[in-house]
């Protein structure tokens, strides 16, 4: 009976966790085009100056939202924590949606005070900031990646894309940007990276 319990309770946590995989693909893929078709037209709009903040209800509500992930991650790996004095492990896709949820909220809360600064200095660190953060992944991401598969492989052109964002956000940096054009390069980026992460979701599907 040992062994019949123990392969039913295989069976259900990988049940779960298919199904915990399928809902980050989709949220995931949601975020990234909303987040690509956001980048797209702030950076084409032209709006904003090099120097200045941009309004500042626009970046309240940015602001708001990352604070508001940040808490729900938080909440989540309070829940782990508390799981583990409980002896249960904290499935894997679970926590690789808590990452990617603090990694989010980062970046949100990173443009709203990036569109709030009325310093140029100031500014500039945002965007520095958050190119490290879109750098970072992508260079993790492209020295893993297994080119000669298929899906692997487009995760790289997704990754190398990211860091493409990541290395204009620096040139924007010191350039000067204006808010709508280092804004939309930043949602760019963040848009691309929520791809591959939903494409990684879907791959424990398969």
């Amino acid at each position: 009976m040992s062994d019949v319990r123990n392969i039913a309770i295989y069976a259900s946590a990988r049940e779960l966790g298919a199904k915990e995989a399928r809902k980050n693909a989709v949220v995931q893929a949601a975020a990234g085009v909303i987040l690509l078709a956001a980048g797209y037209f702030t950076a084409a709009s032209g709006y904003g100056e090099s120097v200045g903040p941009a309004h500042p209800v626009c970046a309240a509500l940015i602001l708001a939202g990352g604070l508001y992930l940040c808490v729900q991650a938080m909440l989540v790996v309070f829940r782990a924590l508390l799981a583990q004095y409980e002896h249960f492990a904290m499935p894997a896709e679970e926590a690789a949606f808590s990452l990617y949820e603090f990694r989010v909220s980062a970046a949100l809360m990173l443009t709203g005070l990036r569109l709030l600064l009325p310093w140029r200095a100031g500014q500039a660190l945002c965007e520095l900031a958050l190119a490290a953060i879109l750098a970072y992944c992508a260079v993790a991401r492209l020295l893993a990646t297994n080119w000669r598969a298929w899906r692997p492989a487009l995760g790289g052109v997704l990754a190398a894309l990211s860091a493409a964002a990541a290395l204009a956000l620096v040139v924007g940096a010191f350039a000067g940007f204006s808010w709508s054009l280092s804004t939309g390069i930043a949602a760019l980026g963040f848009g691309v990276d929520s791809l591959f992460c939903a494409l990684e979701s879907a791959k424990g599907l398969s």
